[in-house]
């Protein structure tokens, strides 16, 4: 089968969640298909060709204006199915729900069979974002935004052939929407033989994209409400990610032990310092690629419950679950204390990883997805 893959990020470099994951979807299919990726985001096309072994066309998005809660310009939906027609596809796989709303799977069915990957969930983190704002007009206006998006994401489920869902609970959130629609549960993965386990150190790390709004807020939330309660003496909280952003730059003035990287290409001597890994979310949805990362690297994860949904995870076996800043700060200290509780949590993360999270085995049921799409015809 001839497929097109349309993202909304470029995956080369895969420096982040969902360029990681959009890196492991072209690899998987391509294992069995021939692939090309168009990329709604500016970026190295001969790079991720060369890194990816698929053809791969940039077409930068442009918004339209209008009260559509994703606006997509027509020209961005034009060049999405230029490159179906060109390539001769016979089917589209859409990253997210950008990607879906670019193919114009909001307003109608596709004319070959569409999937889309982790999306019409993205109302969830809109609601929960609505939930932290700061002010009454600020919460009631994320909830309106909040209701459209779920319109739309019903309307773009019930127009797809299948949704790849990347938690259990996020695939019944998708069959509520659109209880006929198809939906597959291909959850995110580790590259767990890249990533070797290293004993516990001495420092907090937090590895993650700081310019994603729910990730900032995490980390501007344990800089303010847990770092204090570490103590004056307490560890160096080691903050790998781009784009912090000046409220978090500046509260390093206050936090003289916060150490906020920026990019970090290889995060081995981090890891390796690392005797905390923490995920202190309170937004956003899926499962972290950061959480699998940092089991993978034999670490112990202390996580808020929004953290580590959707993981198969067991509190104070593989995992420690804190959601007060009084809790978070209680496990830290006493897993710093306590090094041979936090390798043994970290032993027992690395384990479930190996056993539940590599790619090849998350990835697996797409295959049998495609192979059981019935074609509808070329693109005239």
């Amino acid at each position: 089968m001839r497929i097109v893959v349309v993202t909304h990020v470029m995956p080369y470099p895969a420096d982040s969640g969902t360029r990681i994951r959009v890196a492991r979807i072209v690899a998987a299919l391509h294992r069995v298909h021939a692939v090309m990726l168009l990329s709604l985001e500016p970026g190295d096309a001969e790079g991720a060709a060369a890194a990816l072994g698929v053809p791969v066309a940039v077409h930068p998005a442009r918004a339209r204006r209008g009260l559509a809660p994703v606006a997509v310009a027509a020209e961005t939906t034009a060049a999405v199915w230029r490159a179906v027609h060109d390539w001769g596809a016979e089917a589209l796989h859409v990253q997210g729900t950008f990607g879906a709303a670019a193919a114009g799977l909001g307003r109608a069915r596709a004319p070959v069979p569409a999937v889309v990957d982790e999306g019409c969930v993205y109302h969830l983190s809109y609601r929960r974002a609505a939930t932290l704002a700061p002010s009454r007009l600020h919460r009631v206006r994320g909830r309106l935004r909040t209701w459209r998006l779920q319109r739309f994401e019903q309307a773009v489920a019930r127009h797809a052939d299948a949704v790849v869902a990347v938690s259990a609970d996020e695939a019944a959130l998708v069959r509520s929407l659109a209880p006929s629609t198809r939906v597959v549960l291909a959850p995110n993965g580790v590259d767990a033989d890249a990533l070797k386990p290293s004993p516990p150190g001495d420092a907090v790390l937090f590895v993650g994209l700081l310019s994603y709004a729910p990730n900032r807020d995490a980390m501007t939330w344990f800089t303010r409400e847990v770092v204090p309660r570490l103590g004056s003496d307490g560890p160096e909280v080691l903050v790998a990610g781009r784009d912090p952003g000046p409220a978090l730059s500046a509260l390093t003035t206050t936090a003289p032990r916060l150490r906020l990287l920026g990019f970090v290409p290889d995060l081995a001597p981090l890891y390796a310092r690392a005797g905390v890994f923490v995920n202190p979310m309170r937004g956003g949805g899926g499962t972290r690629l950061k959480m699998l990362e940092a089991m993978a690297a034999g670490k112990a994860v202390v996580s808020t419950s929004i953290g580590a949904e959707g993981l198969a995870l067991t509190p104070g076996h593989d995992v420690v679950i804190a959601d007060t800043p009084a809790e978070f700060a209680a496990a830290v200290r006493g897993l710093l204390a306590d090094r041979a509780q936090a390798a043994r949590l970290g032993r027992a993360a690395r384990a479930l990883v190996e056993a539940r999270y590599r790619w090849e085995v998350c990835l697996a049921p797409l295959e049998a997805l495609y192979a059981s799409l019935e074609p509808r015809g070329a693109i005239a």
